[in-house]
């Protein structure tokens, strides 16, 4: 009998193609079934008070480790010397978690599902809570689109056509991406339904929505130049009311390229003004991964202006005028920039797009730098390997050279924006 380590749970293989179960020499009672197929799992047997020989589930190889098993085995021979019984125990966790769900309709397994996010409990092999963000946009697809629609009724009264006729509907309506959050969000809750064991299967599987179009606006610098002057405080622009404290916000991240909510939720202890770095925690960045941004002259100089105006001194860079102790919300920079697009007459800018145009003029002719430091700007995810478990531990992974970029473009964004050239990268925002 083989000795069960994590090396040897790794390599496993059904004898002769057949269910195969080897047990743990440890722990008396477990074993780790390998089917024929190649899923992993464990179980452990016993035997109840009255004798009877039974066998529980502890999970699949994926989501319970060795170590984690063996305590399962543990706690549950515990049980089994106090009279009680785990596979009972099992069958009341299961049914209590269906009543949780009341069997439900749509409606209270998506609040179900989402509550479920909030622990990081949404999906198999998932430790961390979504995002409040993503859960917050998420169920504002799904009260206004999803409920109305299929909110009162059982996951397995719903067919793949209506789901289908759905989507299409909205598209048509609405828009493609309006459709394809529906599709995501449909698939993501019945597929929660299906582990919970309260629908039987998937009808979003098979559904299709137009592909999302890859989008390609970058500003030329007269937009640039427009952009920059309309939305440096004081703000003047007809028709469009926008705060000095979210106007230089975008202004920061048309300078440093970094994400909207990276930005508005830009904090003080994240600054170190002595060595010129912004560091993001890994809690506040898309790829969960701390993040080091090298701060421009032209950055701290907007850092400092929106720090002036300040009327709530907390430790956010731009603190909410609506909510105290509260940064400003990401969404309040995209309308800001559509009230602006709108009052000055601009075709289809967004906030994105600024990270896009400085990529664009960054690898382009005039500065030419490499496409891989960019991605270490941008802090775009690795494709993996050696390089992706380095950048794990390194937190100044490519720092001089971002540096390096980073200055480059306040410098070039100056350019554009005086329409001159200049011999440094400072300037006097009220200019």
């Amino acid at each position: 009998m083989p000795k069960i380590t994590d090396a040897f749970v790794k390599s496993a293989k059904p004898i002769d193609g057949k269910l195969t179960e080897y047990a743990d020499i440890g722990e008396k009672g477990l074993s780790l079934r390998v089917t024929p197929a190649g899923v992993k799992s464990w179980t452990y047997r016993y035997r109840n008070l009255a004798g009877k020989q039974k066998r529980i589930s502890l999970g699949k190889y994926h989501d319970v480790s060795l170590a984690e098993a063996r305590e399962r085995v543990v706690k549950h021979r515990a049980t089994v010397a106090d009279g009680g019984d785990p596979s009972l125990d099992a069958m009341k966790i299961r049914e209590s978690a269906k009543q949780e769900a009341e069997k439900g309709t749509i409606q209270q397994i998506g609040n179900w599902y989402f509550d479920q996010c909030e622990k990081g409990r949404h999906r198999p092999n998932v430790k961390n809570p979504k995002r409040q963000s993503t859960i917050d946009l998420e169920r504002y697809y799904f009260d206004k689109h999803i409920v109305p629609k299929f909110g009162n009724r059982l996951p397995d009264d719903i067919s793949r056509a209506a789901i289908q006729s759905y989507v299409d509907e909205l598209e048509d309506q609405y828009s493609p991406s309006t459709a394809r959050q529906a599709r995501i969000i449909l698939h993501a809750i019945f597929a929660f339904a299906q582990r919970q064991e309260i629908a039987n299967a998937n009808p979003v599987q098979f559904v299709t929505v137009a592909a999302q179009k890859a989008r390609e606006r970058v500003l030329n610098n007269t937009e640039l130049r427009t952009v920059w002057k309309a939305l440096m405080p004081p703000v003047a622009i007809e028709g469009a009311a926008i705060s000095a404290c979210v106007a230089y916000s975008v202004l920061l991240a048309m300078v440093t390229l970094q994400r909207r909510g990276e930005v508005t939720g830009m904090r003080l202890s994240e600054i170190d003004r002595e060595k010129k770095l912004w560091t993001l925690p890994g809690t506040r960045t898309k790829n969960h991964r701390v993040h080091v941004v090298p701060l421009s002259e032209l950055a701290l100089e907007l850092i400092d202006a929106a720090l002036s105006i300040r009327t709530d001194k907390n430790d956010f860079v731009f603190s909410s005028p609506r909510l105290p102790g509260k940064p400003v919300e990401p969404k309040a920079m995209t309308r800001a920039f559509g009230r602006m697009r709108h009052a000055l007459g601009l075709i289809d800018i967004r906030p994105h797009d600024l990270r896009r145009t400085g990529t664009t003029n960054l690898t382009g002719e005039n500065l030419g730098f490499p496409r891989f430091i960019i991605s270490k700007v941008l802090n775009q995810t690795d494709s993996g390997g050696a390089a992706a478990v380095t950048a794990i531990y390194d937190r100044n992974d490519y720092l001089p050279e971002k540096r390096r970029a980073l200055d480059a473009w306040a410098m070039r964004l100056l350019e554009i924006v005086n329409d001159e050239k200049r011999e440094d990268n400072v300037v006097t925002l009220g200019a």
